[in-house]
């Protein structure tokens, strides 16, 4: 009664909803207090109609599953850059991994990872992504998953789930001694037998978009991850809504369909989301 007490004071003295509030609520929820919030949540919504956090509550106490699944949706669309984002795209992996739909939950897990470097539930998306896929048979789709964010989440902790081999050692270039007669001798002979002509070269304007990192490490990490497979990556500084990112792309393509088939098979091997960018040179 004291804290419904003090909720609608604060609402009544009119002073902004912030963080601390909709951590009051959440508290509530913890203590199976539903009814509480439920009852406020006409108010809540009628004088925040922008706050997310709200949304994120209604989300919490639908007593229907797929009416939330919608709900966390739609927070995701409306408000990718709240914090409560990353908590829907959590929430609906957790509902996926409820409903038994483990090999969709994994995907869905290991995407919340990779899209919110700043989550706060790094470790419990990954030990749920590792027990969707092992629950389906994919230890292999495991594995590769955990080598990469053991590149971009080193702190996280790995040893628990038995896999081997998740360290990544670096492709040093090695460097080849040249015997600098029988090279030359090699050059001479060519250029003897054929004509050497310069064509102009083909364009090649598309890229491939896989990650964009506020921290140059963590794009970095990928990038190496990446050259590691063969790809050729490159780490570009990009502007989004006046924020300073580091995205990673694969380069160059000749068409944009050869560019989205890389895409394609980067995202069933790495679980990576990629956009395909028309970037000439």
């Amino acid at each position: 009664m004291i804290i419904r007490l003090i909720i609608l004071s604060i609402l009544w003295l009119g002073q902004p909803l912030i963080a601390q509030n909709i951590d009051l609520y959440l508290t509530l929820l913890e203590k199976g207090r539903i009814d509480e919030v439920k009852d406020n949540l006409p108010e809540l919504l009628d004088r925040y109609p922008d706050e997310a956090g709200v949304y994120f509550l209604q989300a919490l106490v639908n007593d229907d599953g797929d009416g939330s699944l919608a709900q966390f949706q739609a927070i995701i669309e409306k408000f990718p850059q709240s914090k409560f984002a990353a908590e829907s795209e959590m929430k609906i992996g957790e509902y996926l991994f409820a409903r038994g739909l483990y090999s969709q939950s994994s995907v869905q897990f290991k995407k919340t990872i990779y899209k919110y470097p700043n989550g706060q539930h790094h470790q419990r998306a990954m030990d749920l992504m590792v027990n969707g896929y092992m629950a389906t048979g994919e230890s292999d789709s495991a594995r590769v998953a955990l080598k990469t964010m053991k590149l971009l989440y080193p702190s996280l902790k790995y040893d628990h789930y038995g896999f081997e081999g998740l360290d990544n050692s670096s492709r040093e270039a090695r460097l080849v001694r040249l015997d600098p007669n029988v090279t030359s001798g090699k050059i001479k002979a060519r250029k003897s037998s054929r004509k050497i002509t310069i064509s102009k070269p083909i364009p090649k304007p598309w890229v491939i978009q896989v990650g964009a990192f506020g921290k140059y490490e963590n794009a970095n990490r990928l990038k190496k991850q990446l050259q590691g497979h063969g790809y050729g990556t490159e780490v570009h500084t990009v502007n989004s809504n006046g924020k300073r990112l580091h995205a990673v792309r694969i380069v160059r393509y000749e068409t944009k369909d050869e560019a989205d088939k890389i895409g394609k098979k980067l995202k069933k091997k790495f679980g990576l989301d990629f956009r395909v960018i028309n970037n000439p040179e």
